[in-house]
């Protein structure tokens, strides 16, 4: 049984689907607006959101937004009258796990909230192996000071891909590209605390304490960019698609704040690191990886990297010093279970920078 909110402000097509979705054996709770959707979401907590586009006092899109803050691990599904709108493709793009169009038989939405839930539970699956090896904390919701590093990738041309692609074939895409992502990152004992449409943002060094936090980011960066190159080839002959992700790293003292739910823990960083982090991502270019001077004194390795200077972060009047990671021939092969350790004491040397 899940718990569904269904949200169209026309009562009959909502009570009707309602009642359908009881008859599968969910709890569902009904909204006749955009408000009334934001007061459901303040008050309980759902595993699958399925929306109208157009309401009278707001869109789709607002149910979405406020989904991904007060209910970051429900998946969200977009109904609407007009498959090829811009809106439909905006909120795939925004993190919306599926869209359905108006009219068509029932059975095509609770295959899709089949799959929803299907995903849920994988990423709860993920979510519970990684706490029985690491157990987290008890959640504070004041928060505790941590030094972690920060990484963020995402996909370059998501939103051109969406335009040029049907949606199901965009979003099949755009799905591989995050498990790529995501696998990286956990690879390596990394925490994905967030995932966008067509992004990621992970956090090494909590909630387990890890000294070798910002090698491991620079490691998942690396094995993120070879994956996806993979799966570019591999998509090469069947789409027109072309993949390429930038991925950005910051290393600083953030709060870590912990949130548990009934069967995981979930994790945000807050701080200006974070913020740099982001802003090291739209400064790399398709393929490529850029760290700052913070994390490239923390690898305890050597890495070849070019220098970018500094460059401008809003908030910060003398900006951050920037590099374009180009490799890490010090370390092409390690096996990962010795990675989760730590580092080997013979690893540790100074980064050696490579001149433009």
């Amino acid at each position: 049984m899940a718990a569904i909110l269904v949200v169209d402000d026309e009562a009959s097509a909502r009570s009707t689907l309602a009642l359908l979705l009881r008859h599968r054996g969910h709890r569902v709770r009904e909204a006749d607006s955009v408000t009334a959707a934001i007061r459901e979401l303040r008050a309980d907590a759902f595993d699958v959101i399925v929306t109208d586009l157009r309401m009278p006092d707001g869109v789709g899109l607002d149910v979405l937004h406020m989904a991904k803050v007060r209910c970051p691990d429900a998946n969200v599904i977009l109904l609407t009258a007009y498959p090829a709108w811009e809106s439909a493709k905006e909120a795939m793009r925004r993190g919306a796990f599926d869209y359905f169009e108006k009219g068509q038989e029932p059975e095509g939405l609770f295959r899709r909230i089949d799959r929803a839930l299907e995903e849920q539970a994988s990423r709860r699956r993920i979510g519970l192996a990684s706490l029985a090896t690491h157990p987290a904390p008890p959640a504070s919701p004041e928060g505790e000071h941590r030094y972690l590093t920060v990484l963020f990738a995402d996909m370059r041309g998501s939103t051109e891909l969406l335009a040029d692609l049907d949606l199901d074939e965009a979003r099949q895409i755009l799905d591989g590209v995050i498990e790529r992502l995501m696998a990286a990152a956990h690879e390596v004992g990394g925490t994905v605390n967030q995932v966008m449409g067509d992004g990621i943002m992970a956090m090494f060094g909590a909630p387990v304490a890890q000294p070798d936090h910002a090698a491991r980011a620079c490691r998942a960066a690396l094995r993120m960019q070879e994956t996806v190159a993979a799966y570019a080839r591999a998509l090469h002959g069947s789409h027109r698609a072309e993949v390429q992700i930038r991925v950005g790293i910051n290393s600083g003292e953030v709060i870590v704040r912990s949130v548990a739910s009934d069967l995981r823990w979930d994790y945000t960083a807050v701080g200006m690191p974070t913020h740099v982090a982001a802003r090291m991502e739209q400064l790399a270019t398709p393929g490529s990886i850029v760290i700052t001077a913070e994390t490239l004194a923390q690898i305890e390795a050597r890495v070849d990297v070019r220098p970018l200077g500094r460059v401008v972060v809003k908030g910060l009047t003398e900006g951050v010093e920037a590099y374009e990671v180009l490799g890490w021939p010090a370390i092409t092969e390690i096996d990962p279970p010795r990675l989760r350790g730590g580092m080997s004491e013979g690893l540790i040397c100074a980064a050696r920078r490579r001149e433009p």
